[in-house]
């Protein structure tokens, strides 16, 4: 019996789709919108949301920095069990956001015809972008703050609460939509306001749930350890320098595309990122879940459940992005069709060959993004640093400056799929020099240190699947003992802790008619003996159990007072939906 696989590629999956739903928050809304200016306002209002984009790619790169770095952070104090830790992370992240938030909605205010200038509006298109930004600008706050909660909303288990969030805007903006377009005749002021109101639903049927007392991870700003600030900025700044050059390759593209293609250009480029938005989301969310997962499991060091995380993203993870991708290829006449009616334009012909282009680059950018997560979470900055740079930037605008001028638009498009060739061979290379050799498999490409973990002879991970398994496991762990140098006594005391621990799971969780699991895990430590004990049931904590036992009363839960006694030190936490039980002898 050995860590199986099944419960982490199950958790991965559970996780996924709220990820994807993390990333596709704002671009629901840009479908929506870019649907409904294409219909109802005309292809300058789509050349309008199109410049507009760079700045909604600034504001996300301050909130990629807060959002990766507290979740890598909020998942290493998880891993360790800190509770107190991960909402101190927690609070600093919403003080801050808060902060920035208001920043940006005075900017968007007091200066809205100006940051249309900034952002590339010509004569034709200023006045569409100047009432369209402050039409969003007080959607920033609820838009940004709904991002990060979907995130922790995760590890509380409220996916439930995320889909109605999602249903709600969705519903609201086009509700909004066709009510400030169609009868109010708004223009692109209305597509803002409908947006911002959408956000702000969102917002409150999200942060609902920090007013309803079952929060685990909660906001205290007495207990904001500043001090993590560097911390979070330093984890996450790496994750933001993609999303910051995504601004800025935004910007020059969107000029190349007008000198070579005009404002067609520039549509079409919208209408796949209003588009594509969605169609990221799937890989932004394979790579969101792979680092909170991974951020886990390095706090605990686990190698084992972290070459499993990632292989069913490389993997299983990838081939939803290929399927995703063929997908498109298929439907590029209806998608095109979606903001451009007139299918003898030129701008709904350069859509059509955009989407038929784009898909050849979705797999790869999905590994890209995997893997920039994984080094992410383990701490590898250069690699980080090197793909941001070549994915948001450098790939896709050189090969643009050299294709645009003789193939026009189709030249920037297919610089895209270049630009995921490129960063694909750099994570080859850099696995080349890590291992001192050409990776020949998937867990080659990962280039996880020697040193990494506890080593395999001071460690045992098994599963258990029936009561039978228990007392099996139990006779393994004291053998294990013995083997590592720990007493006959220490041993005994270990496998009738993991059992009766164990035990209590299979026997009071394992009812529910649902396949379940317990994953054990012993480390034999400098500073003691560790049992880790993990299982998918129903929450329970046996610290509180214990504190509500009459201590007069010796003829209840004597297991679990056995366990006490034993262990120097016991903690318990709920991660992510499992059951995360961890005792030092």
């Amino acid at each position: 019996m050995k860590t199986d696989s099944k419960m982490i590629s199950r958790l991965f999956f559970q996780l996924l789709p709220v990820q994807i739903l993390l990333v596709a928050v704002g671009s629901i809304n840009s479908l929506i919108d870019g649907a409904m200016a294409g219909n109802y306002i005309g292809p300058l209002a789509m050349a309008a949301i199109g410049l507009y984009a760079p700045a909604i790619k600034i504001i996300e790169t301050i909130n990629t920095i807060l959002l990766g770095g507290s979740q890598i952070l909020c998942g290493q104090f998880l891993g360790k069990n800190q509770i107190d830790r991960t909402c101190s992370v927690f609070s600093l992240d919403m003080t801050l956001l808060l902060i920035i938030s208001a920043v940006f909605t005075a900017m968007g205010i007091l200066a809205p015809r100006m940051l249309a200038g900034v952002l590339g509006a010509d004569s034709e298109t200023m006045q569409g972008l100047t009432d369209y930004i402050i039409g969003m600008t007080p959607g920033i706050l609820p838009w940004l703050m709904s991002l990060q909660l979907t995130a922790f909303l995760q590890i509380e288990q409220q996916q439930k609460r995320t889909y109605i969030g999602m249903a709600v805007m969705a519903s609201i903006n086009i509700g909004m939509d066709y009510l400030f377009l169609n009868e109010l005749h708004m223009g692109m002021l209305g597509l803002g306001l409908a947006t911002t109101i959408s956000y702000w639903a969102v917002f409150v049927v999200l942060g609902s749930h920090y007013l309803t007392g079952k929060a685990t991870i909660l906001f205290r700003f007495r207990g904001i350890a500043w001090s993590d600030l560097g911390e979070i900025i330093k984890i996450g700044f790496p994750g933001a320098i993609v999303t910051f050059c995504l601004a800025v390759r935004g910007i020059v593209l969107n000029a190349l595309l007008l000198r070579y293609a005009g404002n067609d250009g520039i549509s079409a480029l919208s209408a796949l990122n209003t588009c594509g938005g969605l169609l990221f989301a799937i890989s932004a969310g394979l790579g969101s879940a792979t680092r909170l997962l991974v951020s886990i499991y390095i706090g605990e060091e686990d190698p084992v459940s972290l070459k499993i995380v990632m292989q069913t993203a490389l993997t299983r993870g990838v081939a939803m992005v290929c399927g995703a991708a063929a997908l498109v290829f298929l439907l590029a006449r209806p998608l095109s069709g979606l903001f451009f009616p007139d299918p003898a334009s030129e701008v709904y012909r350069l859509t059509v060959l955009l989407f038929r282009i784009y898909p050849f680059c979705m797999p790869l950018t999905a590994i890209n993004v995997i893997m920039v997560n994984y080094f992410q979470s383990s701490a590898r900055m250069k690699i980080v640093h090197i793909l941001s740079m070549m994915d948001g930037i450098i790939g896709t605008v050189l090969s643009s400056l050299v294709l645009a001028p003789i193939l026009g638009a189709v030249g920037i498009w297919i610089a895209h799929v270049l630009n995921g060739v490129y960063t694909l061979i750099a994570v080859i290379i850099y696995a080349r020099i890590i291992n001192g050799r050409i990776p020949r498999t998937l867990f080659d490409l990962l280039a996880i240190p020697a040193g990494f973990g506890v080593a395999e002879d001071q460690r045992l991970d098994i599963s258990i699947h029936n009561a039978e398994e228990v007392t099996q496991t139990s006779q393994l762990v004291m053998d294990f003992c013995k083997r590592v140098g720990i007493s006959s006594r220490g041993s005994v005391f270990a496998g009738l802790c993991m059992e009766e621990m164990a035990g209590n799971i299979v026997e009071h969780g394992f009812t529910d008619g649902k396949k379940h699991m317990v994953d054990v895990r012993v480390v034999n430590r400098k500073d003691g003996l560790l049992l880790r004990i993990k299982d998918d049931c129903k929450a329970f904590n046996p610290k509180e159990k214990l504190a509500l036992i009459d201590p007069e009363d010796v003829t209840h839960n004597i297991g679990l007072r056995m366990v006490q006694r034993l262990a120097r030190e016991m903690s318990y936490s709920n991660v992510l939906g499992l059951n995360v039980l961890t005792i030092l002898m």
